[in-house]
This record gives structure tokens, sequence and C-alpha cells, in this order.
């Protein structure tokens, strides 16, 4: 969690959600060998050229459902948090426990 938000960011609630399409569970990684190995083979190619591989975005190795399901959660807990001028420092207003 940074000190600007209150709640965690979308992969968070994400992996805090079954994934329907692969059935990984909560904090497990989905089981997206496709993804996986379109990450690899772009980090193979970043390779080849000398340049550095880069850690790719925990949403892009997630399947859309799951995004889906980690979305609507949060959007729920950005409706409950009160306005940020209301907002205690240091609180959480997350409901992931």
């Amino acid at each position: 969690m940074t000190d600007k938000s209150p709640l965690p960011p979308l992969h968070v609630y994400a992996l805090a959600h079954r994934c329907p399409a692969c059935g990984a569970d909560p904090g497990e990684p989905c089981n997206a060998p496709r993804k996986q190995a379109a990450s690899d083979s772009f980090n193979a190619d970043r390779e080849k050229v000398g340049r550095p591989p880069v850690t790719p975005d925990p949403l892009q190795l997630m399947h859309t459902r799951r995004q889906d399901a980690g979305r609507r959660h949060l959007e729920r807990d950005e409706m409950k948090a009160p306005w940020p001028s209301d907002r205690e420092p240091g609180r959480r207003y997350d409901t992931l426990g």
C-alpha cells in the first residue's frame, strides 16, 4: 500500500479471489501458460538486443475474469471509504483482512 492511497493496488485484490478460469486458489498465481510464455518471449527478445529483462505487471499474468472480480471488490471498497479529506492517516479502508 502506498501512502497516497488507503487501498491496495488492483493486483492484490485480484489475488484475493479464486480464479474462475483456472481455479487457482486465493493468493496463488494463475495457471496461465500462454501469458507466461508471452512474457518470457518478450524478455528473451530484450535479451537478444542487450536490454535487461522487465518484470511484467502482475495483472498481465492473471486471467481477465479474476481481474474483473478484483476490480469489483476494489470499487466496492472505494465507494465505502470516506472522502480523502475525512480519512485518518495510516488507517486501512480495504476489506481484504
